[in-house]
């Protein structure tokens, strides 16, 4: 019978630890005790990566070709000026695409339209011969979808899961409320002409499931595009134009574009280095295209058969670990923290195996608690009233 019991509790602890798992990662941040861990494991992983074929791809940087525009307040009152892309050099950009047949593969804009500007007539125009392309949209303060001013094109969100216990961009979102698709899921439909839909936690892509919140896996960096030799370098807008459209539309075809400010006003902390919002856009593309973060069931059973290990070690004492961490450890510090440290351990080692394999993180510091509870309830209910 107790057997039976014991049994029963594993397997019930397992289902709700795996369900506690996938709920942490539909969470937007993390706990600042797991930064290491992710960067340690995310660097070590880099050391090895393969970055992607440069020639595929064209990055024209926007940081440098600005107009001032009017800026009003909240009365429709104007108060000054503010800076946007200048959208004549954009819809020049755009005409020398259209005046030829050699057309980009897709182009990716990370670029605010949201107010008017002298050249949005000329840009509407090219806009509406392009076929291939993508505009951004923003979530405000409010928390209201902002889409771009022309509707012309397609638009996705180009906005960023922020952690809440420390500033950055760690995690990234595939599906925002259910229904608002974010830019790069966008992107790679149109591409492999495969649909998406959200489920709870997971969002179903073609025939793959894959986690709606992840940590990305950043194939290109920011100091890639610095580096001469990786042939990752953004050009200014501006002086790709000095170009004849003939030489433009070479330069672009058959290619992934992406538009944006690589260098002054859009950059976010991420796992590893300080990197521009459009290269976070690409990466994010990346990891969709590349299945990074696929569900499959090896990665189910691998978190399976190891939440039944911790679970065992919760509902039964013996702990090996826990015991060897209160012979080197001061006795009264020992004896309210071996048994997390050692849950968080052997979370770590889960952690590490998951992201080698599947490249997906746990959220190892939530789930060292949640079994530091479990084991120190069992222990009172089981082995207190028994002594």
């Amino acid at each position: 019978m107790k057997r039976i019991l014991l049994i029963s509790l594993i397997v019930i602890n397992t289902l709700l630890m795996m369900a506690f798992t996938f709920y942490l990662m539909k969470l937007p941040w993390l706990a600042s005790d797991e930064k290491f861990l992710i960067w340690s494991t995310t660097a070590l992983n880099f050391a090895n990566r393969e970055r992607p074929d440069s020639e595929d791809f064209v990055l024209i940087n926007t940081s440098y070709d600005l107009e001032l525009i009017d800026r009003y307040d909240e009365f429709g009152f104007p108060v000054g000026n503010q800076a946007i892309t200048d959208r004549q050099k954009l819809a020049q950009f755009f005409h020398a695409i259209n005046s030829g047949s050699a057309k980009p593969k897709f182009i990716m804009t990370d670029i605010h339209f949201v107010d008017s500007s002298t050249s949005d007539h000329e840009l509407t125009r090219e806009l509406a011969l392009m076929d291939n392309i993508i505009l951004s949209a923003h979530i405000n303060e409010q928390g209201v979808l902002e889409p771009p001013i022309f509707n012309q094109a397609d638009y996705g969100i180009s906005d960023y899961m922020i952690g809440s216990a420390f500033e950055g961009v760690y995690k990234y979102q595939l599906i925002h409320s259910d229904t608002a698709k974010l830019l790069p899921l966008k992107v790679f439909e149109s591409l492999s002409k495969q649909k998406s839909k959200k489920n709870g936690p997971f969002v179903k892509v073609g025939t793959n499931w894959t986690m709606n919140n992840f940590i990305m896996n950043y194939r290109i960096l920011q100091k890639d595009i610095y580096d001469l030799e990786a042939g990752f370098n953004p050009v200014s807008l501006g002086e790709l134009l000095y170009l004849p459209d003939e030489d433009i539309q070479a330069y672009v075809a058959n290619k992934i574009v992406v538009i944006g400010d690589f260098f002054e006003n859009d950059m976010h902390e991420t796992v590893l280095e300080i990197t521009s919002g459009p290269l976070i856009l690409l990466n994010a593309f990346l990891t969709i295209q590349q299945g990074d973060t696929i569900v499959n069931f090896w990665f189910l059973l691998l978190l399976a058969i190891s939440y039944a290990y911790m679970s065992y070690l919760a509902f039964v004492e013996g702990d090996m670990i826990e015991k060897r961490i209160n012979k080197i450890a001061n006795k009264k510090l020992s004896r309210y923290m071996a048994g997390f440290a050692s849950y968080f351990l052997i979370l770590t080692i889960v952690s590490i195996c998951c992201y080698i394999l599947f490249n997906i993180h746990l959220n190892v510091f939530f789930l060292a608690v949640a079994y530091y509870v479990v084991d120190r309830l069992a222990g009172f209910l089981f082995y207190h009233k028994s002594t």
